[in-house]
């Protein structure tokens, strides 16, 4: 231990002695060590850290599975009441299995009414989780029944914000979507379910299926999480369901909605997976590329201390022949690079610090758990064996340089005339071809998904959504039980909006584009006739819209026309159809005229046939890096469209749409005041929000990429750097034996060009077997895309040449007598 505090502080006063030395080699660690740790610390918490439940690896998410549909079939998709009531009572591996359906709802505050998102969830779900409730008790399944009067578990933000954080909100009635509602329980701070939401629920409801009238077998909407008994694995979880499908399939019979094997399967995944599933690869890639980052610092500062051992090649000579042995001479140089490294993490720590709070306050990314995200023991850790490990690998690094030339040798030189051995250079340019060859694999990663991200920005969503915003309205079904009473108010308030001044057009619409929950409703095609292969009698996504929708919104008649004032409630039904719904079920033909039974999926009944009038440009609603699904439009309050719950009201203004929202808020008012306007956001925003993950993907990987470019140029140019220090001399006696200065040039950016050659070709080698890794993550760009393969080599090789070129005109300018007076 005295030694090694003795090389510490040895280490301290070498340090000291170079300050610029020392900076330069705490910056590269403070970047590459700080990324990493920042990096790492989203990794562990989304990936790596267990679900805040008691035994999360017991639980299981279930899902049902059509693979006829198109495209590829229909995967991850909800079950019904009654499939889950078959789940229940059929299958024995479960100490639990519990469903919920998310949705919105309107809550009475203390002042005003709020606008939540809540969960409908089955009596023993939130008891399975093995969470204590804060204030009061969790929903049982005795409040589970249908008869039982309703109550809720409101999370801690409700709590705070809607109730001023009073205990006895415990057994307080308030008003939820119109009905009185109990509030039994306060959640503790910081709990979620579902996890991994990014607009989680915040109050929790019973769903009260009644057994004895659950609802069709077709109506999906149901998500299914289930806990493992003790010693069941999720094999044989996942082995029982597979004979429960194989078992109903048998008996299985045209037009009857049951498990089959080959129509409509049941699989099941591990919660934990499929909360980050949708991350997981980007996040590794960020990983991965933190990692060259954190390499190509290491390599910097490996070559800082390579040049600083070749100054100082006689004192360790000296101290060798004085007795120290390889390893006591191993030892003080790896406890100098440990003890560099440990204070570059010290500030690494800070940056990462910065990074985090950055990424948690915006969510950019759209990471799910990233309130959790923070720096605990495991990142600690982490920082810590990445620092030694770092610090002794770059540590020793001058010592392998200084035993390929043999240190002995040193002795026997003058430290006027060495330019360093030839194994020592090698091995120099050797970690610098290296360091060019991981900033290219990098900055062909950022290359490819810049290109990627540039063309998602440019994806004909299938609308203009220039000075459009957008809010939600949602009726109470205890305030407006019926059908009509929702038509009837949503009319009124379609004619008040319509009318306000300083809007070009307005309209409702009952689901939101670019994302939205598809629909997937079996729908009744005149003349259809089914293909080994084909399609199959289902619509991806229905529409109610209010007739100036489409003019709101400029979307492109193709074909037929929009819906008008003659669409009313008596008329006949009439239906608009997106592009892809024609061409799929209509090729070559012409669909105006055709019918359409929504909801169909027995014998055709004409009184149910509604007509086409019109065809409209594609709309994305599955995402905007989606192929564009079925849609059907109705009139919202034509019985097809009718009773819609929830509306979003669709403004475009003249001028600056900010204003919009308190004219439309005042109108709803006037005719309910208990009704809130939520989700006001403008269109550009709605769309912005669908590529979060991409750009948030896209920024950080850049962010890597320069930092990586400059490291690697930094360290390109101190090699060149360096050389043309040590061979002042050589570069005064061509100049006075005739050499012209355009020759020594020529010989400086020469011994560049070779290091800028060898780093390129082994970046390309190795950016075109890593690249295919990112195949998933890039939209409508291959992994070994030639625009890309070409302009970042070109772009790195420039950038190095130009690093070269700095010392290279400094080698003209030596005098050559002073050379000669030196000599």
């Amino acid at each position: 231990m005295r030694t090694v505090l003795q090389d510490a502080r040895f280490g301290l006063r070498m340090w000291k002695s170079s300050p610029g030395f020392t900076a330069a080699a705490i910056l590269c660690l403070m970047l590459g060590i700080g990324a990493t740790t920042a990096i790492f610390s989203v990794v562990n918490t989304v990936l790596l850290r267990p679900l805040p439940y008691d035994r999360p690896e017991q639980l299981v998410r279930v899902y049902s599975e059509f693979p006829t549909f198109p495209n590829g079939g229909l995967h991850r998709f909800w079950l019904s009441p009654p499939e889950y009531l078959d789940l229940k009572r059929d299958t024995h591996s479960w100490q639990s299995i519990d469903g919920w359906v998310t949705a919105g709802a309107n809550l009475a505050g203390i002042a005003q009414p709020v606008r939540v998102t809540d969960a409908f969830v089955t009596g023993g779900l939130l008891q399975s989780l093995g969470v204590q409730p804060m204030l009061g008790r969790l929903i049982t399944p005795d409040d589970d029944k249908p008869d039982a009067p309703l109550a809720a578990d409101i999370s801690y933000g409700v709590w705070q914000s809607v109730y001023g954080g009073k205990s006895e909100v415990v057994g307080q009635e308030t008003l939820f979507n119109g009905r009185k509602l109990t509030i039994i329980g306060v959640m503790p701070k910081g709990f979620a379910f579902p996890p991994g939401e990014l607009d989680p629920p915040q109050v929790w409801v019973p769903l009260q299926i009644d057994p004895a009238k659950p609802g069709g077998r077709g109506s999906h909407f149901l998500s299914i999480v289930g806990r493992l008994k003790p010693g069941v694995t999720p094999a044989q979880a996942q082995s029982e369901l597979e004979a429960l499908v194989q078992e109903q399939g048998t008996h299985r019979t045209m037009g009857v909605h049951v498990f089959s094997p080959q129509f409509h399967n049941i699989v099941s995944y591990p919660l934990q997976a499929e909360v980050v599933s949708g991350v997981r690869p980007a996040l590794l890639m960020l990983l991965g590329a933190v990692g060259f980052v954190l390499l190509i610092a290491c390599v910097n500062v490996a070559n800082l201390l390579l040049a600083r051992a070749e100054a100082r090649r006689r004192e360790i000579a000296i101290r060798e022949a004085l007795g120290a042995s390889l390893w006591r001479l191993s030892r003080q140089f790896a406890t100098e690079g440990v003890l560099l490294s440990l204070i570059g993490a010290i500030f690494g720590l800070a940056l990462a610090f910065g990074g985090l709070r950055a990424i948690a306050l915006t969510n950019a990314g759209a990471l799910p758990r990233a309130a959790e995200i923070g720096i605990d023991w495991r990142v600690l850790l982490f920082t810590l064996g990445v620092s030694l490990l770092t610090g002794i690998l770059f540590g020793l690094a001058p010592i392998t340089s200084l035993l390929l030339g043999g240190i002995g040798d040193a002795l026997k030189e003058t430290g006027t005339s060495t330019t360093g051995s030839a194994g020592a250079q090698a091995f120099r340019r050797g970690l610098v071809a290296g360091e060019l060859a991981l900033a290219l694999v990098l900055l062909v990663g950022c290359g490819l998904m810049i290109r990627a991200f540039w063309k998602l920005q440019h994806v004909n969503v299938g609308l203009d959504p220039q000075n459009v915003i957008t809010m939600s309205v949602s009726l109470p079904s205890g305030s407006y039980p019926k059908p009509e009473n929702r038509d009837a108010m949503f009319r009124r308030l379609e004619e008040r909006i319509t009318s306000l001044p300083g809007i070009e057009s307005a309209a409702l619409v009952s689901g939101m584009a670019p994302i939205r929950r598809p629909n997937m409703n079996d729908t009744g095609i005149e003349g259809f006739v089914r293909r080994e292969g084909g399609p199959i009698e289902n619509i991806d996504y229905y529409q109610a819209v209010s007739k100036d929708y489409f003019r709101t919104m400029k979307i492109r008649l193709k074909a037929g026309r929009f819906f008008d004032a003659s669409d009313g409630p008596m008329s006949p039904c009439a239906v608009i159809i997106n592009q892809t719904m024609a061409l799929r079920f209509w090729p070559g033909q012409d669909p105006l005229g055709r019918h359409v039974s929504p909801g169909d999926t027995g014998p055709k009944d004409p009184k149910n046939w509604c007509t086409v009038v019109g065809v409209v440009d594609d709309v994305k609603n599955a995402g905007i890096d989606q192929p564009t699904g079925t849609e059907l439009y109705f009139p919202y309050d034509q019985p097809a469209g009718s009773g819609q719950g929830t509306m979003y009201v669709v403004v475009r203004a003249k001028g600056d749409p900010q204003a919009i929202p308190a004219a439309v808020r005042q109108q709803v008012q006037q005719l309910d005041p208990s009704l809130p306007v939520a989700n006001i956001r403008t269109m550009d925003d709605v769309i912005g929000a669908a590529q979060d993950r991409p750009r948030f993907l896209t920024l950080l990987l850049s962010m890597f990429s320069v930092v990586a470019l400059a490291i690697a140029t930094v360290g390109i140019y101190g090699v060149i750097s360096y050389s043309v220090a040590r061979r002042t001399k050589e570069f005064g006696l061509r100049l006075v034996l005739g050499a012209s200065s355009g020759d020594v040039l020529g010989l400086v950016l020469k011994q560049g060009l070779w290091l800028v050659a060898a780093g390129v070709v082994a970046g390309v080698m190795a950016s075109l077997a890593l690249t295919r890794l990112m195949a998933k993550m890039l939209f409508a760009v291959a992994p070994t895309d030639p625009a890309t393969f070409v302009s970042v080599p070109l772009l790195l090789a420039g950038v190095a040449m130009l690093a070269c070129y700095v010392p290279a005109r400094r080698a003209t300018r030596v005098d050559p007598m002073r050379t000669l007076r030196y000599e």
